[in-house]
């Protein structure tokens, strides 16, 4: 079960990255889009940049999300043949 939790993290992943700096920025009071880096001070430190990189993070589902689809139905096949497989063995002759 491993490589389900690693295949879905991989998959959702960016987006999950993306979405925890948009919390970040909204809860700092800060403005945080795509066009521009936008000052984020919080205790004296700039966190727009920071803020600004992972909130990109987003666009990188738009390769992720199709390769863990297409994993996921790969995974499907496989299982359905050991499944049909097991079925097939256990029947008596």
């Amino acid at each position: 079960m491993a490589v389900v939790e690693f295949a879905w993290a991989i998959t959702a992943g960016p987006i999950l990255v993306a979405l925890t700096a948009g919390l970040v920025a909204a809860a700092l009071g800060c403005q945080l889009d795509e066009g521009n880096i936008h000052a984020c001070p919080l205790l004296g430190i700039d966190l727009g940049g920071v803020l600004y990189f992972f909130g990109m993070f987003g666009w990188f589902t738009l390769m992720t999300i199709p390769f863990g689809g297409i994993g996921f139905l790969v995974w499907l096949g496989f299982a359905v043949v050991l499944l049909v497989r097991r079925r097939w063995r256990s029947e008596p002759a």
